[in-house]
């Protein structure tokens, strides 16, 4: 059974770029202060999901007739980069839940309906792993298991792959939307990093799935599915949106372990030298600095790809292959300067990092965990865009 049902939040009407920053910087002391718990119990503190539902930070990608926002994805990463400052795994969560809200519309009008209609501050958290589906009249009966579904503690919906079979009778990988309380969790997210995600694992046994609430995970990620209304963001490309809010939590990360050890070179000492201050250091200096630029030219990626991104929609263009190929790439590259930067100042702050007490320690485990995310792996990009620039056709991923 879902164990928390999502408050339906009380704030009204479409907010702006300027105010959903706003809010996500509103919200940073109160996250800082559920850190801990949310480590201890493994999943997003309730006060805190509450906080989010009311600042209206799950309805980025809600259609404004639903009292949505219809955000861009530079107002997508922005939001998850403030909140990435203060916590890497709320930042996730607004980030992944904003991609499935974005998915939920492509179902169908009825299924934004469903959703929405009815409370448009819906959560919708999943996994994609195709599971056994049987056509029955009407929709689909689906079994299965779906691990890493982040946020399901407080989702009131669940997004679960399956494999039916088309009318063309070749098999089909679909994503379906089930309501959370048809579903039950099981508590398997034990990992050392992004710990607050409680990305557990939900359970069905002969769910019913009518046919409108199903999409083909196949002909989205082609661009072939039908777009089911006419909002402007749901002309954004899958592949560039689907793995760009990854980034947020990142780059948040970034910025407070930079922010950690430049405030604190100062007055902390440097053992078995004669500087008597790390920031004396012309050593560390230079590298603070090599860190801090990695962590710009991550940013410079990030929010250069929201951007055209955003364009192309707004003016009604398709992203080709060769481009989508290069923002496949870009992302695994950009979690990598960000990973390389946290090194560096792990470096300069010393053995201290590595305290429990120590934030730096919390930041290097959450960004290490994130960036492990399948659709930041900087090989499989690298591939798909040299496969790309050298004209071949062969494919590695369907995510592009």
């Amino acid at each position: 059974m879902n164990a928390t049902q999502t408050p339906r939040s009380s704030r009204k009407g479409s907010l702006s770029h300027e105010e959903l920053v706003a809010q996500a910087t509103k919200l940073q002391p109160l996250l800082r202060d559920h850190t801990a718990g949310s480590e201890i119990g493994r999943r997003l503190a309730d006060e805190v999901n509450a906080a989010l539902v009311d600042a209206g930070l799950f309805r980025m990608l809600v259609p404004q007739r639903f009292g949505g926002h219809e955000a861009s994805l530079r107002t997508v990463l922005e939001v998850t980069e403030t909140l990435g400052e203060a916590d890497g795994s709320v930042s996730w969560l607004v980030g992944v839940a904003s991609v499935a809200s974005w998915m939920a519309g492509l179902a169908s009008e009825q299924a934004q309906q469903d959703l929405f209609g009815v409370d448009p501050d819906a959560r919708i958290a999943g996994g994609s792993a195709p599971a056994p589906a049987r056509p029955v009249e009407g929709g689909y009966r689906v079994s299965g298991r779906w691990a890493y579904s982040s946020g399901a503690q407080h989702a009131t919906w669940a997004s679960a792959g399956a494999l039916v079979t088309s009318e063309s009778g070749e098999p089909d990988a679909v994503l379906c939307l089930i309501p959370a309380s048809e579903m039950t969790i099981e508590q398997t997210w034990q990992t050392v990093g992004m710990r607050g995600t409680g990305s557990d694992t939900w359970v069905a046994e002969d769910a019913f799935v009518p046919a409108h609430r199903v999409i083909s995970m196949g002909q989205m990620m082609q661009g072939a599915w039908p777009i089911p209304t006419q909002e402007t963001m749901y002309r954004l490309p899958v592949g560039p949106l689907a793995s760009l809010p990854l980034l947020g939590p990142l780059l948040g990360i970034g910025r407070a372990a930079l922010r950690l050890v430049v405030d604190k070179a100062p007055s902390k000492g440097m053992h078995h030298t004669f500087f008597a201050r790390q920031s004396d250091s012309v050593g560390n200096q230079i590298q603070i600095a090599q860190a801090a630029l990695k962590l710009k030219t991550a940013r410079l990626h990030a929010y250069g790809i929201a951007d055209d991104v955003d364009a192309a929609a707004t003016h009604g263009e398709t992203a080709g292959f060769t481009a989508r190929a290069e923002y496949r790439a870009e992302y695994g590259y950009i979690a990598q300067q960000v990973l390389d930067a946290i090194n560096i100042l792990i470096n300069v702050h010393g053995a201290a990092t590595f305290e429990e007490t120590n934030l730096l320690q919390q930041y290097w485990r959450d960004a290490n965990t994130g960036a492990r995310h399948a659709g930041l792996n900087s090989f499989v990009g690298y591939e798909t865009l040299g496969k790309a620039l050298l004209g071949s056709d062969e494919l590695v991923t369907p995510i592009v």
